[in-house]
């Protein structure tokens, strides 16, 4: 795949430029996406590292002038002396930046990397001022994914955390929310906090519309976002106008998805056996895309969207292009294969989460375009961004200094967002300056859809039993299940008041 990179300063004027108010995942070394369903523990990691250009920096100056580690105090907030207590930070991989590490070749020295000495030095300044304002040390715990489910499981349970604060990944972090062991941010947070007001620092996260139990690392990169993407060599060589093109005149629309993927299905060997399809793709990305693509979701509040009859056009349209028109490739049973279609030349659409995106050595172009959309739709949103979030346990002592001190550690930027938000992990991703603008424009548009994290959701069997193995029609599955997803719904809001 042709690659490419922009200058630094270019793309965050461009990503300034394009910037409206976003969901995205975040954290101080690295975040954790998850390209796996099911409870699975597939993941790749993602560099947010704030600045991954070591030639340059965002800003020239230092210290009171550009916001920086020199800039003031770390907040407002007034200091108690917690007695040299450790706040422990259970995650699933490394964080060096804590009090273990004094310098960044106590990093190195212990495997850690960094793409910027300036910011990585940053926060380890903030580790050091924090452990001075509060008497206290800083401990980020590296559970392992099955430990930082067993401890979640045990010891939040039984009224000790191990930790004062976890990361989940929300295939294990929506428990603890439904039953009752998470504490609410209006509770714990000071109403002058960031969480609170700008969110400049953390953003909450809004599980089913209640944004009160769970947050996350604010940025203004959608590293997080799912685009639809395709083989632009194969539309080429067919004479295909360019999706974006389309969309742009209002043109993108189901059927002439439906269109394209009827030509761009084809046997190219003259076998006799189809070996390219139009469309191709994991079934949870499936199922998100053409979903936020008619503005349907199944699970975004409190009452069930499986039996909306949005959701019901969604089904019925992947169930005409893999069982009515055969233009979308039948499922392998194979993760790493129908996820990874499109880039191993099998099909020419697939929605793909952005990190997969310039990933793969291609020797064609692959490029994104809006979902087309559906008759129900409007063009205004795209899938969940994928995210990792934190929670404050029940049972946690002094749990509003405990946020206090973990604003400030995550507030080592000092306010000035670009030395976090570097673009160039994300600028990476596209093959030239239009392709970004699209991949910022697209990537705020991300819905609030979980039913794949809901526990007891039944939409893998309605997926299954309706496009792989045709036991059912989509009425018939929708009326069957859509009972079961609301009991899911109802056990999960039970305990969120």
């Amino acid at each position: 795949m042709k690659k490419r990179t922009l200058g630094r300063i270019e793309s965050i004027l461009m990503a300034v430029a394009v910037a409206v108010s976003l969901a995205a995942c975040g954290g101080s070394t690295s975040t954790t996406t998850t390209a796996a369903a099911g409870g699975t523990e597939t993941t790749a990691a993602i560099e947010t590292t704030a600045a991954a250009d070591t030639e340059t920096t965002v800003a020239e100056t230092s210290g009171e002038e550009n916001g920086g580690a020199l800039a003031g105090a770390l907040s407002d907030y007034e200091a108690k002396d917690m007695g040299g207590r450790t706040i422990r930070i259970g995650l699933w991989w490394d964080i060096f930046y804590d009090s273990e590490y004094q310098t960044l070749e106590d990093i190195t020295a212990a495997g850690g990397t960094y793409d910027n000495s300036e910011t990585a030095q940053m926060q380890l300044d903030a580790v050091r001022a924090v452990e001075d304002k509060w008497n206290v040390k800083i401990d980020y715990v590296n559970l392992g994914w099955d430990g930082i489910i067993s401890s979640i499981n045990t010891s939040v349970t039984s009224g000790t955390p191990d930790c004062d604060i976890y990361l989940t990944d929300l295939q294990f972090g929506i428990a603890p929310v439904a039953n009752g062991y998470a504490q609410k941010l209006s509770e714990v947070a000071p109403a002058d906090s960031d969480i609170l007001t700008d969110q400049t620092v953390f953003t909450r996260f809004p599980l089913l519309g209640n944004d009160d139990y769970l947050f996350y690392t604010s940025t203004t990169i959608p590293i997080g976002a799912c685009y639809l993407a395709y083989n632009a060599d194969m539309l080429d060589e067919l004479g295909l106008e360019a999706p974006e093109d389309l969309a742009a005149r209002g043109e993108w629309t189901w059927d002439k998805f439906a269109e394209y993927c009827s030509q761009l299905t084809r046997d190219t060997d003259g076998d006799g056996n189809i070996d390219i399809y139009g469309y191709g793709d994991a079934y949870t990305l499936t199922l998100e895309g053409f979903l936020a693509s008619n503005n349907a979701i199944i699970a975004g509040s409190a009452t069930e969207g499986l039996s909306d009859p949005k959701t019901v056009e969604t089904l019925n349209f992947i169930d005409s292009l893999y069982n009515v028109n055969g233009t979308a490739r039948p499922y392998t049973d194979e993760w790493d294969d129908d996820l990874n279609a499109l880039f191993l030349n099998k099909v020419a659409f697939a929605f793909v989460d952005c990190y997969q995106l310039n990933d793969h050595d291609t020797d064609y172009e692959v490029r994104v375009c809006p979902a087309p959309i559906g008759p129900s739709g409007d063009g205004s949103m795209t899938p969940m961004e994928i995210h990792n979030c934190y929670f404050i346990p029940v049972g946690v002592e002094d749990a509003t200094i405990v946020y206090e001190i973990f604003e400030e550690l995550n507030n080592w930027f000092y306010g000035d967002t670009t030395y976090r938000d570097d673009p160039a992990w994300f600028e990476y991703r596209f093959v030239d300056d239009a392709q970004l603008e699209l991949g910022y424009t697209e990537g705020y548009k991300a819905g609030s859809d979980m039913f794949k994290s809901v526990s007891g959701s039944p939409v893998d069997e309605v997926f299954h039993k309706v496009i792989v193995n045709r036991e059912m029609s989509v009425s018939q599955a929708v009326e069957s299940y859509k009972q079961q997803m609301q009991d899911a719904l109802d056990a999960l809001t039970a305990n969120m008041k």
